[in-house]
Order: structure tokens, then C-alpha cells, then sequence
């Protein structure tokens, strides 16, 4: 959906994804074709609004509401764009929160039927697994997703999904491998604000197929356990266990975006049974 908004965008001056408000209404069925439906809601200034549909069997499955501007302001730009970014060596601005080089870390075992598909490869900060052992309040979790070789590098369209797959509060309580298996964590609404454009793929501070996810979380409620979580979206420095650490790793990685999701629980069985048919979240 976000790839069909971008190609709509291509050739306007608002051509940045800025903002998604995403609702999941249905789950589309995989023995039907879909279509996504882009409609101008809005162009002004300085952002244009659209309304973006995943559509099956006449059905909206997906709706979103997406805003598209310019992440880093044009040559041309007038001085009174540019207000304020912060970022290091600022002492206000925030640094990656990952606590260990993507180099000390390593692939970890399949937790989630989406890493059997082999096209991304995570591993987790060893740091923040050793925290969500502890008694600690709420969720901190760190992970580094790295692309194959075959789907790199990154593109915009991709963070969506990447940061879906971030570990969220009810599942990382999880005590086996087996137990996580035996659960569907559906995302109900998600909201994306883009930070930063992805650096180009020559950078040799940034990994062009690697980001780090790092996601947060302190609610759960009955029924459902419907759950918050907060994901970062950060650069990474080198591919899952390849680089060097730099001592100063940290002060180059950009946020790229911060995404907001409220997840609810339901046995795996229903996520495959409704992907088969399509029905009602």
C-alpha cells in the first residue's frame, strides 16, 4: 500500500512518506487478488493527504490515511523552513538506544512462523534480553533485523512491515518458543511518523539492508490482552554479526521512524483459519 502511495507520489513535490494512520479491519484471504484504491484527500503547501485502500472481493480490508511531504528540506527551501532538528552531536538530541554492536550479536532460533520465509535474519541485544528477565517495569526490547541479499536494500515501503515484527509486551512474557508459536499478536491500529530518509547505500557509517528495532511497552488488557507497543526504527552501523564496533557507533545512526501499534492476543489457529477464508478482525 505504501509503495503504491510512494509511486502515486513520484512525480509531485510532496513525494516523502510523513505520517500513516493505519486500521486493519479484515484479513484478506490469500486465494484472492487485491487492489489498493489511492485517493487525494488534500494538497496544500507543504503535505498532501491521501486515503490508501487494500481492497478483496469488494471488501475494504486495510484503510490508512497517509501524509506525504519532504523529510529533508529542498536546496530551494526558504530560511524560515528550517526551524529546528535535533540530532548528535547535540547533547539534547537522542542516540540509538541498542546497547551492543550488531556485530557481537547473533541470528537467534525461529520464534515466529513469519522467519521461516528465510528473507530477514534478527538477533536480538543481549543486553535487553537479560532486562526482560528481570522484574522490571513494563518492556524494553532491542533487535536488529538484517534483509537477505535478495530483498536489500531497504526502501521506505519496507518499515511498516519491519517494525510489525517488533517484539511487543505480551509476547516477549513469553516462556518458550512453543508458547509464542501457539498465539496470533494481531495489530489492530498502527501509526507511523517518519524521521529521517533511509542514507544511501554507499554510507559507511549505515548498513543499507540492517535496522534496529527497539520497542517498548506497559499496558495489557482483558479481553484479548489487547496491548500497546512503541517501536524506533533506527539505522544500523553493519550487517548481524559482520563490522567492526567504532567507538563512536552511536553518534551516526538516524531514527527513521517511530511507530505506534495496539496488538490484541488470539490463538494462531483463528490467523490461519481467517487468512485462508478472509474474515473479520
Amino acid at each position: 500500500m505504501l509503495e503504491a502511495a510512494i509511486h502515486h507520489q513520484s512525480s509531485t513535490n510532496h513525494r516523502d512518506p510523513i505520517h500513516i494512520a493505519v486500521h486493519f479491519l479484515r484479513v484478506a484471504t490469500r486465494r484472492a487478488p487485491v487492489e489498493v484504491h489511492v485517493r487525494v484527500l488534500k494538497i496544500g503547501r507543504d503535505f498532501t493527504n491521501l486515503l490508501v485502500d487494500l481492497v478483496q472481493n469488494d471488501k475494504t480490508m486495510i484503510t490508512t490515511h497517509m501524509i506525504f511531504g519532504t523529510l529533508v528540506p529542498l536546496p530551494s527551501a526558504p530560511a524560515s523552513s528550517r526551524v529546528l532538528t535535533l540530532e548528535p552531536p547535540h547533547p539534547k538530541a537522542r542516540r540509538i538506544p541498542m546497547q551492543t554492536h550488531p556485530s557481537k550479536c547473533q541470528d537467534i532460533p525461529e520464534t515466529r512462523s513469519w522467519r521461516r520465509n528465510k528473507h530477514v535474519v534478527d538477533a536480538h541485544d543481549p543486553v535487553y534480553v537479560a532486562r526482560s528477565k528481570s522484574d522490571a517495569e513494563g518492556m524494553q526490547w532491542g533487535t536488529y533485523l538484517m534483509l537477505t541479499t535478495d530483498h536489500g536494500p531497504l526502501r521506505p515501503s519496507m518499515i511498516p512491515f519491519l517494525a510489525d515484527t517488533a517484539m511487543g509486551l505480551v509476547e516477549s512474557m513469553g516462556s518458550s518458543v512453543e508458547e509464542i508459536r501457539k498465539s496470533w499478536f494481531a495489530t489492530t491500529t498502527l501509526t507511523i511518523e517518519f524521521k529521517s530518509p533511509i542514507p544511501p547505500a554507499s554510507s559507511k557509517d549505515h548498513s543499507p539492508r540492517t535496522v534496529a528495532l527497539f520497542s517498548t511497552g506497559s499496558f495489557a488488557n482483558d479481553p484479548q490482552a489487547r496491548h500497546d507497543t512503541r517501536v524506533e526504527v533506527w539505522t544500523a552501523p553493519s550487517d548481524i554479526g559482520e563490522g567492526e564496533e567504532q567507538a563512536d557507533w552511536k553518534e551516526t545512526q538516524r531514527c527513521l521512524a517511530v511507530v505506534n501499534t495496539v496488538m490484541v492476543v488470539v490463538p494462531v489457529a483463528v490467523n490461519v483459519g481467517q487468512g485462508m477464508k478472509g474474515s473479520k478482525l
